[in-house]
């Protein structure tokens, strides 16, 4: 790997362009394009591409879902698909259930009808990310001079490669197998463990520390500050009296913020948000108290979580498990501040996922 950072590293072509150039080989022909997944997602592409295409379908494996429309376009079964539109383009626009609708297209054998560029479309604050790098290449260069190892180095590169195409290509060799936040190769778990799970959405970050513990720990600290999720949080850890849920959400100090309360998984902090949260800082949740494990998977609050969580930071070291694919700088910001707080810190990137999401920064004291 490069020992440093360069522009020179990067593909030049953006998403937008490159989105462009494949609707236009295919608006001459006259097929449907079908969206797999009629959730939020869907319609995010939806917009992306309606004023390409006039005939757009959703699928959906929820039939619940059939028969019905979606933003005015119909809701179609896999059967459907499958019997009628199967000489169709297909792009998933789901991320809980991308994997298990490519195994289904591909036992269907109509995976040479998915769309490369639109399953791999992303978040318009990404659309320009080429000139986002190069207008802060000093930072950029920074947050590669200090990751750990080749393997980090070769995913930041990449990861900038398919921010800039919406290429899976760039990523899908660099997806790592281990289960997400817990590295095998870089964190080493102990049955002295005080874990903090920022955004702990239903608990499914907590069951799988459970099994790489062998639920031998000291305490877990779970934040999720919707309300939804709550309830089966609660009951799958009722058992355990060292388990305890704050309804908060994480942030630099404790306050009132918006919220928007999606399904998917990608509720987040937002001034436009249809509800109210209640925030807090680590630092004043634990006022002191030690910690060995910080996760967060905030949708975009990590910075500022983290800012309230400096002083515990460089008390105890934790090990930290942060993501940094929400922002277009968060894969840069993150890691620089992570390593100003505890220069020793080594610090290490890996990838979970076919796009740009589910990256995540480690910093662990060796």
């Amino acid at each position: 790997m490069e020992n440093e950072f360069s522009l020179d590293m990067l593909v030049k072509e953006p998403t937008d362009v490159r989105l462009l150039k494949e609707l236009n080989t295919l608006r001459p022909i006259d097929k449907p394009i079908i969206l797999f997944g009629a959730g939020s997602w869907g319609i995010y592409y939806l917009n992306t591409i309606k004023k390409y295409f006039s005939k757009i379908l959703f699928c959906d494996n929820n039939p619940e879902k059939w028969g019905t429309t979606l933003e005015g376009f119909p809701v179609i079964s896999f059967d459907e698909l499958k019997n009628i539109y199967s000489n169709s383009f297909i792009t998933i626009t789901s991320l809980d259930f991308y994997d298990q609708i490519l195994e289904q297209l591909e036992e269907n054998h109509l995976q040479e009808r998915i769309l490369i560029s639109l399953e791999g479309f992303i978040d318009p604050d990404f659309n320009d990310y080429f000139n986002t790098v190069k207008n802060n290449e000093h930072q950029f260069k920074k947050a590669y001079d200090i990751l750990s190892d080749d393997k980090s180095k070769q995913i930041f590169c990449d990861r900038i490669n398919c921010c800039i195409t919406a290429d899976k290509k760039y990523l899908i060799p660099l997806r790592s197998t281990s289960p997400q936040y817990f590295e095998s190769e870089i964190i080493s778990l102990t049955d002295e463990e005080i874990f903090i799970d920022g955004g702990a959405y239903i608990g499914d970050t907590v069951e799988i520390f459970l099994k790489q513990t062998n639920e031998i720990f000291k305490k877990i600290y779970s934040f999720e500050p919707e309300k939804t999720k709550h309830e089966e949080f609660l009951r799958k850890f009722s058992g355990y009296h060292n388990i305890e849920l704050y309804p908060h959400g994480l942030w630099s100090e404790r306050g009132v913020l918006r919220f928007n309360a999606v399904d998917d998984g990608s509720s987040g902090v937002n001034k436009d948000g249809d509800t109210d949260i209640t925030v807090v800082s680590i630092d004043d949740v634990l006022n002191g108290k030690p910690v060995t494990y910080i996760k967060m998977d905030i949708e975009g609050a990590e910075l500022e979580a983290l800012k309230g969580a400096q002083n515990t930071i460089k008390r105890h070291k934790p090990k930290l498990a942060i993501c940094i694919y929400h922002k277009p700088l968060d894969l840069v910001e993150i890691p620089l501040f992570i390593k100003q707080l505890v220069p020793e810190y080594k610090i290490y990137i890996r990838h979970y996922n076919i796009n740009i999401f589910e990256t995540v920064c480690y910093a662990v004291v060796e």
